[in-house]
């Protein structure tokens, strides 16, 4: 009952907000506060207070990398030896939903795939690093952002400068331990020239930035 009342107030409150103008934010306090968004209750909170609905223009830019999914799942397993997270790559994070169809609409496809096949080659890296990882021992629950256009994007609470160009992934780790493992070990290869911007969030996530324009490291420094 209680999450049946929330989600009403939700896509109430997405009606409303698309009428009015954005509001400005601090995207460096964003970013790290709400990648923690599988805490659904402060997701949906933040959802009612902020939707804004895509244009025509930017639905049809994504309407335009879904026709491309097939090609990009090909590209996907060639490159990464046929990774099953590539399959991951290309739904928006399942805790988002509510916000996906309230910047698109009800009857969008749950898929956001970059159109520009030249940023597919940040996800296949970010795969073949997962992979690497789980070789190593750490256990992964998930990937659940990978390219996040606007205004989707700006709808949770993300900063401007590195999902909507597609430069890089968010993964979920199975818990603290795991997260800290693999936070040291992409530390490691980011000095190998692997990645070129890490980021590490309160909850069990990393942001792994492949290509990020910004080469740097958030919430906690590499030794």
């Amino acid at each position: 009952m209680f999450y049946g009342l929330l989600l009403f107030l939700v896509f109430t409150g997405c009606q409303q907000a698309s009428q009015a103008p954005a509001q400005e934010e601090n995207p460096l306090a964003i970013d790290a506060a709400a990648e923690d968004d599988h805490e659904l209750i402060d997701e949906l909170l933040f959802e009612k207070a902020s939707c804004v609905r895509a244009t025509s223009a930017q639905i049809a830019t994504v309407d335009m990398g879904s026709t491309k999914k097939t090609s990009f799942l090909n590209e996907c397993g060639r490159a990464t030896a046929g990774s099953p997270w590539c399959q991951q790559l290309v739904r928006p994070n399942p805790n988002s939903i509510s916000t996906f169809y309230c910047t698109y609409g009800s009857q969008q496809k749950h898929l956001l795939i970059h159109p520009d096949e030249k940023t597919w080659k940040y996800a296949y890296q970010a795969v073949n690093l997962m992979e690497r990882l789980e070789a190593n021992g750490v256990d992964i629950t998930e990937i659940y952002n990978w390219w996040r256009p606007e205004p989707y994007n700006k709808n949770v609470g993300g900063a401007a400068g590195r999902h909507p160009y597609g430069t890089s992934v968010d993964v979920r780790f199975a818990s603290k331990s795991h997260q800290l493992k693999a936070h040291l070990l992409l530390c490691k290869w980011r000095k190998q020239g692997e990645l070129r911007a890490l980021g590490y969030y309160s909850s069990t996530s990393l942001h792994f930035g492949i290509g990020d324009f910004t080469a740097n490291t958030w919430g906690k420094s590499c030794p």
